[in-house]
């Protein structure tokens, strides 16, 4: 079974390969340059490479444009949900330490196969808005100690068309029961019903899966697999999703996968659908107030994570016009990079003459 550095290499390789391809054929003008056009001072990427805390080499290529779509591109979206998690990890890690408790509440809503996914998608957010805004919200603050709300958007395509529904950490102020948090769910549902009745859908029945309240346990591993859980959701870039899509139900990256393995023309539809309509919304949305509760930096943007330096140093630029060659082959260089050194990276490009540069020596052949 392969390790778990050579599984993050491969997950890196398919969505490498997956964001080439998609290069062809995006509908955002963004995503087709991540990646391929270069920003580079020198002329062309750069190998920028670093160890991680268990000393493990991380290679990554510094001086290319980035999209910073959290939603539809396979490689910016990994780094976003890196740093959500984290994000994710230390707001439940602030509530723990300060002896709070957290619910997930899970909110669905009836959708039927004619309904389009920009349709669906200004529903909920109408829908979010009643829920956490006007007079009622402030009452329940004092009335169940809420401290504040993190809100993720799930979707999925199947049988039935697009399916959204919404994720929300609650947390509060000291220990809250099952069953208290039940009552605050049922009036958060209660408003989210009204706004979808009055978008002209409805929600299913409370409690018939329209409404889900669960306990989130706050030891340290528990944390880990929620933060890890609620960055994931929304992608489902990990394990392996971008090599084998699933037909039925499918996260955005499974029917991206299957697109691009056999290009049936509705799953291509859908990605580019799922494109437009993804396009511009926010990801992760927390309540005002909460990060700074929990002594948190300011909110970076979707585009600040994906372009933000990683770090490490720089040691091998590739020739300008030699980056077009590198391109399709770039997963395999990072790999030989990481498990071989700098030395046996530089070879490998000599072999391949791809023209390259020490960062602080004249140019080779």
């Amino acid at each position: 079974m392969p390790g778990r550095e050579e599984r993050r290499r491969t997950r890196r390789r398919e969505a490498l390969t997956a964001r080439a391809r998609l290069w062809r054929w995006t509908s955002l003008p963004r995503l087709r340059n991540c990646g391929r056009v270069t920003t580079s001072t020198v002329g062309g990427p750069v190998l920028r490479v670093s160890t991680d805390g268990e000393g493990n080499r991380r290679a990554g290529v510094a001086g290319l444009q980035s999209c910073g779509s959290p939603w539809a591109c396979p490689v910016c979206a990994r780094k976003i949900a890196a740093q959500r998690s984290d994000e994710l990890r230390d707001v439940l890690a602030a509530v723990a330490e300060a002896g709070g408790s957290v619910h997930m509440l899970t909110l669905t809503m009836r959708h039927h196969r004619g309904q389009t996914l920009g349709e669906l998608w200004r529903a909920l957010s109408k829908a979010w808005r009643a829920v956490t805004s006007g007079r009622a919200v402030e009452r329940e603050r004092e009335r169940f100690g809420v401290l504040g709300m993190v809100r993720v958007i799930e979707a999925t395509h199947g049988e039935h068309g697009w399916h959204l529904h919404v994720h929300a950490l609650v947390a509060f102020d000291g220990p809250v029961s099952r069953e208290l948090a039940e009552v605050l769910g049922s009036d958060m549902f209660g408003r989210w019903e009204r706004a979808l009745l009055r978008a002209g859908l409805a929600a299913p029945l409370e409690d018939r899966g329209g409404l889900d309240v669960r306990p989130v346990d706050l030891g340290a591993g528990s944390i880990d697999a929620v933060a890890e859980y609620l960055s994931k959701i929304t992608i489902e870039i990990t394990g392996g999703t971008l090599k084998e899509g699933r037909r039925g139900n499918r996260p955005p990256f499974a029917l991206l996968a299957d697109a691009l393995a056999d290009g049936n023309a509705d799953d291509c539809e859908r990605w580019l659908e799922w494109e437009q309509a993804s396009r511009g919304r926010r990801q992760v949305a927390w309540s005002q107030g909460f990060r700074e509760w929990a002594g948190m930096r300011r909110e970076q943007t979707d585009e600040e994570i994906a372009a933000e330096d990683q770090g490490g140093t720089d040691t091998i630029a590739v020739e300008p016009e030699d980056w077009p060659e590198l391109r399709p082959q770039l997963a395999e260089w990072l790999d030989v990079a990481e498990r071989d050194g700098v030395e046996a990276a530089s070879a490998w490009l000599t072999v391949r003459r791809i023209g390259w540069a020490r960062v602080d020596r004249p140019p080779r052949r």
